[in-house]
């Protein structure tokens, strides 16, 4: 029954306007409504078109979230007050390439383990987290930052690789 609601997210849901468009609280209402048979999900959340979930195994999302266009998630877990910019990209997975003898895209696919997003965290547009990070409460990840470490509450990381530019709190570096 699950792949009967995942065909029609992607197909109708996934499409529906985003919801600061006329009529958007009720394109949202509807997407979430559908995402619920699919995703974990939480209270008071956006979500806007063509979000992917995958199959939807292994997502979760926790309260007052907001998620914007066309971000990807995969293997992710996110606590409550995230707000997620387009564009991003949450890896669940990667080629394994220890062989040199097999093509890379020959070898399995391994899984990781799941990025970890704690509450309050801000993640700007067209981000690239790796997979298996844990972003700590308060963080914000600046935009095309591509987080490849966890991070310390608080911080705030820019760049590529992301890295730690200062804390949102009165503490030093």
């Amino acid at each position: 029954m699950k792949y009967f609601y995942i065909f029609f997210y992607y197909l109708i849901f996934s499409k529906l306007p985003s919801s600061h468009y006329p009529f958007g609280k009720i394109f949202n209402y509807l997407r979430i409504t559908m995402l619920k048979n699919i995703v974990r999900i939480g209270k008071n959340c956006r979500i806007q078109r063509n979000v992917y979930f995958g199959d939807g195994n292994n997502v979760e999302i926790g309260n007052n979230c907001q998620i914007n266009e066309n971000v990807r998630l995969d293997n992710v877990k996110i606590g409550n007050s995230v707000m997620i910019a387009r564009d991003a990209v949450f890896l669940g997975k990667m080629h394994n390439f220890s062989s040199v003898e097999i093509p890379m895209n020959e070898q399995e696919i391994t899984s990781s383990n799941r990025t970890v997003i704690e509450n309050d965290v801000w993640i700007g547009i067209r981000v690239i987290v790796m997979p298996g990070i844990s972003i700590s409460k308060g963080s914000i990840v600046a935009a095309g930052a591509v987080l490849t470490k966890d991070t310390v509450p608080y911080g705030i990381y820019a760049g590529v690789p992301a890295k730690l530019i200062r804390l949102r709190k009165d503490t030093q570096i």
